[in-house]
């Protein structure tokens, strides 16, 4: 099954109003599944990239540089006071028939995150980069729910 028939990319822009303070994270925050901070900046500072909101159970993916491996499951408390940089595609699941750990498995797995590499090297600009439809075009194995959830506790996610 497409990614894309699975999981929709979600551009909701933050709502900051009522709002002095949030938690932005930008690429460089999310790192091989750990979201690295919690703290809060004023909004007065954040940069023009700090547009996104997210929920649990998102995937944020970094767009550049998939070998760098900046992405996360957001487990968090409070999301709403989360804003995230356009660089992250924020990655929701549109599809009950697959569990989110293990599409998060599938898409940190080394093959898909050096294929994603490859691709993104291969297209023209200033530095490697993957877009939504890229990665709307991987091909996730098409297994039972139950299935899923026994390799999700195999690899203990």
């Amino acid at each position: 099954m497409l990614i894309k028939n699975i999981l929709t990319s979600v551009s909701d822009t933050y709502n900051f109003k009522g709002k002095d303070e949030v938690i932005f994270l930008n690429t460089g925050d999310v790192s091989e599944g750990k979201i690295l901070h919690n703290n809060f900046t004023n909004i007065s500072i954040l940069p023009g990239q700090a547009k996104k909101s997210i929920k649990n159970n998102d995937l944020l993916y970094s767009e550049i540089r998939p070998i760098n491996r900046h992405y996360a499951l957001v487990k968090v408390n409070h999301p709403e006071n989360y804003v995230v940089s356009t660089k992250l595609m924020v990655l929701r699941k549109k599809n009950d028939n697959y569990d989110m750990n293990y599409l998060y498995q599938f898409l940190i797995s080394d093959k898909v995150v050096n294929d994603l590499q490859s691709m993104a090297e291969s297209r023209s600009g200033t530095f490697p980069q993957i877009t939504y439809e890229i990665l709307s075009t991987l091909d996730v194995p098409d297994i039972s729910l139950q299935e899923q959830q026994h390799i999700v506790n195999i690899l203990g996610t």
